[in-house]
């Protein structure tokens, strides 16, 4: 027997990207805050319980010019999912539901696009036209985007040298997707129409850490105007791997920064594998003409006496049985590692759920005896589908049995799909994680068509040379500037900012006579330790409550204690506006009236005379259940010393 061509991630632990010919690519897509692209509603996403009216859905394809059909939208089409869209009236309007034509662009969020692309050195187009991408996964109303093509043949430097901007468009955000359950998906309409600066890099990168360095500096881009908006969810860059044995994936979600070259690294991991078990599969003489003799086997009967629960609860149900198809050769295949914790199998599992998502019961058998399904079981499987166990594998399914057999012979053409290798593909990654998962085919040019319902912009109907006298100023300058102006770490200031504009932060200093290292402490230090200690979610206040609570503390000089009071009392209640913050603290009691430093001097000084022969350690403990409400720990403490000594 020829020695086994698999790799194993175990090999993989430090790979050499020059040797595996890593090719990667970057798609940045950051939100602006101007109000939606095409109609008069804000940028805003709020709460799901808010979301009071809805609207349901069926999405279909539409052929392109030349009568073909975009193999993701066919993808999509063949899921026949129903799709519910949430909204309310302060954050749709009828161009959202598709129920009238979009609105001319919004004339800030165009501009604001045409001074990223100066910053680019982008080469503008001579006219703007919108064009239909069609997208019928649900997440958009229409079946379609908008999106328009500014311009091509930019660049931006870094560390890894000059990066070409192959194009940026500016287009329209898609909806939030809130839960998915079998064939009906409900999203969101507050941010569809949102819009959606797109970036796209040249496939230039050849190391994980450059993929990441890139996104940074691009995202730096962004953050130097006012106009994008901040927080999770707002920048998203998608990746494009491949390596010299893979095909081109793109990798959608990747919203961690700090995670890219992880992902990076686990795709490359990925594809070697899949390379690795399309070589396996060639030794063994499994191809999709060898897999062509599709046999599927009824093998209910034996389960009669079964003790695992899934295959028990199916077989319960009307007209349903357990099926299986042989798979000659495939041992050690189906079971194989492709990512951490995730296996051939499960890919082909997951793909198949893309179609049929109530299949619950998929079992495979190099995972077998597993799940109370016994070794006796395993072996009558073996034995009644003729197979040889020490080389042969099956899948089987219990399920409603017209549902089980179209999900097998779907099985069946993905496994025929797996074995040649990598697939050019659309992937997500796992928010919270490096875990790639199939998401849908790559889309082709067929899914484009004009849209006939914006007229086009020539550009030179635009103030190009006034936008570029106002370019603002460089994130990274800015950032340079704001460390000497406030005496904080660029970490700091980095934290300030995606909080609030520098406008803000100067204003609020100016107002309250702060500095800026107690405003980094209320905005930043004190919500991090609540998170941590008292294991409560801090709430990004409105600029406008964040002026009313740092007025009261510049002015009634409120101590730490107190100010946490309030920060918790606002944050279990997820408040991010106050009408009136006097009257809420007065309200909740929240706030306790202060001692002036020489009242609490006379009184530290009664306790140590009560408590003569205590050590400092027990006299500040007394102090701070006396006074904690009533003056800051520090003074507390620097008092205290100064009475003992």
């Amino acid at each position: 027997m020829s020695k086994s061509k698999l790799l194993f991630l175990k090999d993989l632990k430090k790979l050499d990207y020059q040797e595996i010919k890593l090719v990667a690519g970057l798609e940045i897509h950051q939100q602006l805050n101007t109000g939606k692209l095409f109609s008069k509603a804000p940028c805003k996403i709020v709460p799901n319980e808010e979301l009071d009216k809805s609207i349901v859905r069926k999405l279909r394809f539409s052929k392109a010019e030349d009568g073909s059909v975009d193999k993701a939208a066919m993808h999509a089409f063949k899921q026949q999912n129903t799709y519910k869209y949430l909204y309310n009236d302060e954050i749709a309007t009828l161009v959202d539901l598709d129920e009238e034509p979009p609105q001319a662009p919004n004339t800030q969020a165009l501009h604001t696009a045409i001074q990223v692309g100066q910053m680019l050195n982008l080469q503008f187009l001579d006219t703007l036209t919108f064009m239909r991408k069609l997208i019928i996964d649900g997440s958009i109303t229409t079946g379609f985007q908008r999106t328009a093509l500014l311009g091509v043949g930019g660049e931006i430097e870094t560390e890894h040298g000059i990066i070409p901007i192959y194009a940026m468009n500016l287009e329209e955000d898609s909806s939030r997707i809130i839960s998915k359950s079998g064939k009906e998906h409900i999203y969101s309409l507050d941010r569809q129409g949102i819009p959606l600066i797109e970036i796209t890099t040249g496939p230039t990168m050849h190391t994980p850490i450059a993929v990441q360095e890139v996104a940074y500096e691009i995202g730096n881009v962004l953050r130097s105007f006012s106009t994008t908006r901040r927080g999770l969810g707002t920048i998203r860059q998608d990746l494009n791997v491949s390596i010299g044995v893979g095909k081109r994936v793109e990798i959608k979600g990747a919203q961690n920064l700090e995670l890219i070259p992880q992902v990076v690294i686990a795709e490359a991991k990925r594809q070697l594998i899949m390379n690795s078990i399309k070589e396996e599969c060639e030794d063994r003489n499994i191809t999709p003409q060898t897999l062509s003799d599709y046999e599927l086997r009824d093998i209910t009967s034996l389960f009669s006496n079964t003790q695992a629960k899934v295959i028990k609860e199916a077989l319960e149900e009307k007209d349903s049985s357990v099926l299986a198809i042989k798979l000659f050769n495939m041992k050690g295949i189906l079971g194989h590692e492709i990512q951490e914790n995730y296996r051939f199998a499960t890919e082909i599992s997951n793909r198949n759920k893309k179609t049929f998502p109530s299949i619950k019961g998929l079992f495979h058998s190099d995972e077998l005896p597993k799940y109370n399904i016994t070794q006796e079981e395993v072996d009558s499987i073996y034995s009644t589908l003729t197979l040889d166990s020490s080389k042969d594998g099956f899948i089987l399914i219990a399920h409603n049995t017209k549902t089980a057999t179209e999900s097998l012979q779907n099985i069946f053409e993905i496994i025929k799909d797996l074995i040649q290798g990598v697939q050019e593909e659309v992937r997500q990654v796992d928010p919270k994680g490096t875990i790639t998962q199939f998401l849908r085919p790559m889309p082709g040019a067929s899914r484009m068509y004009p849209e006939t319902d914006i007229r086009t912009i020539p550009l030179n109907s635009l103030p190009l040379e006034e936008l570029e006298h106002s370019l603002p100023e460089k994130y990274n300058d800015k950032i340079k500037r704001l460390e000497k102006e406030f005496e904080l770490s660029k970490d700091e200031i980095l934290s300030l900012l995606e909080k609030y504009e520098e406008q803000n932060i100067s204003q609020l200093i100016t107002q309250t006579h702060l500095r800026a290292k107690e405003l980094y402490n209320f905005i930043i230090t004190i919500p991090k330790d609540i998170k941590k200690r008292d294991n409560i979610e801090p709430v990004d206040f409105s600029y406008s409550l964040l002026q009313d609570l740092l007025k009261e503390i510049s002015i009634k000089k409120l101590n730490t204690q107190t100010i946490r009071d309030i920060f918790i009392s606002l944050y279990q209640k997820q408040l991010q506006e106050v009408d009136n913050l006097e009257h809420y603290l007065k309200e909740h009691n929240l706030i306790t009236e202060q001692l002036s430093e020489e009242e609490l001097r006379i009184e530290i000084k009664k306790i140590i005379s009560n408590n003569l022969k205590a050590p400092f350690g027990a006299l500040m403990g007394m102090c701070m259940k006396e006074f904690s409400k009533k003056a800051d720990g520090k003074l507390i403490s620097q008092i205290l010393k100064e009475e003992m000594n």
